[in-house]
C-alpha cells in the first residue's frame, strides 16, 4: 500500500514524474505561466491560419484581395513566435549540444546546468534592456496598412526575452532545490548516434 509521499511528483513544465516527493519551486506559477503562453500562441496561430484563409477566399473569389490580412498575418506571427519560444524553454524543448554533462559526476552536471541557466538568463535580460530603447524610439512610426504603431512589432521580442529569463531563472532555482541535473524527455543516447564506419 502506498501513500501520498511515495507518489512520484510530476515535473509542472516538462510533465514528467520525478523522484522527489515534494512540489518544486514555483512549479504552480510555471505550470500556469506555460498554459497562458501556450494558450496566447495557439491564439495567435488561429488569427494567422484565418486572416491567410480569408485573404486567399476573398482572392480568388471575389477578385478583392484584402489589403492589411498579409500584415495582420506578420505581426501575430512574430509575436507567436518568441511566445512559443517561452514555454519551449519552461519545457527544456530549445536545442542543446550535450557534449560535456554525460561526462561529469552528478555534482558537475548541476553546477553545469547552473552555469547554463546563468548565461541564458543573464543574455535574455542584457538584450531586453538594450532592446526597450529601441522600441521605445521606434513607437511614432506606423505600419504600412494599418498605421499600427512599430513599437508594437518589435515589444514582442522584448515580452518573449522576459519570459525567457523568467523560465531560466526558476529552472535555475528548481535545480539547486533538488540538487539534481533536469532529466529532459527525449534525451537519446550518444551511443545510438554512433555509425558503423565498418
Amino acid at each position: 500500500m502506498t501513500t501520498a509521499s511515495d507518489s512520484n511528483s510530476k515535473d509542472p513544465a516538462t510533465g514528467e514524474k520525478t523522484d522527489s516527493p515534494t512540489a518544486l519551486p514555483f512549479s504552480r506559477c510555471v505550470r500556469w505561466m506555460s498554459l497562458a503562453e501556450q494558450a496566447v500562441a495557439a491564439l495567435f496561430l488561429f488569427v494567422i491560419l484565418a486572416t491567410m484563409g480569408a485573404q486567399v477566399f476573398a482572392r480568388y473569389v471575389f477578385d478583392s484581395p484584402i489589403p492589411w490580412s498579409e500584415e495582420v498575418a506578420r505581426l501575430c506571427l512574430i509575436w507567436m513566435t518568441f511566445i512559443a519560444a517561452a514555454f519551449v524553454m519552461a519545457q527544456g524543448g530549445h536545442i542543446t549540444v550535450d557534449l560535456l554533462s554525460p561526462r561529469l559526476s552528478v555534482r558537475g552536471q548541476v553546477r553545469l546546468e547552473c552555469l547554463s541557466h546563468v548565461i541564458v538568463a543573464g543574455s535574455c535580460l542584457l538584450l531586453l534592456f538594450g532592446g526597450i530603447r529601441f522600441v521605445w524610439h521606434v513607437g511614432k512610426v506606423g505600419s504600412p496598412s494599418l498605421e499600427i504603431p512599430m513599437s508594437w512589432w518589435y515589444s514582442a521580442v522584448s515580452v518573449g526575452l522576459l519570459l525567457m529569463a523568467i523560465h531560466s531563472i526558476v529552472n535555475l532555482l528548481q535545480v539547486l532545490a533538488t540538487g539534481r541535473p533536469t532529466v529532459r524527455a527525449g534525451i537519446v543516447d550518444e551511443e545510438a548516434f554512433h555509425l558503423n564506419m565498418e
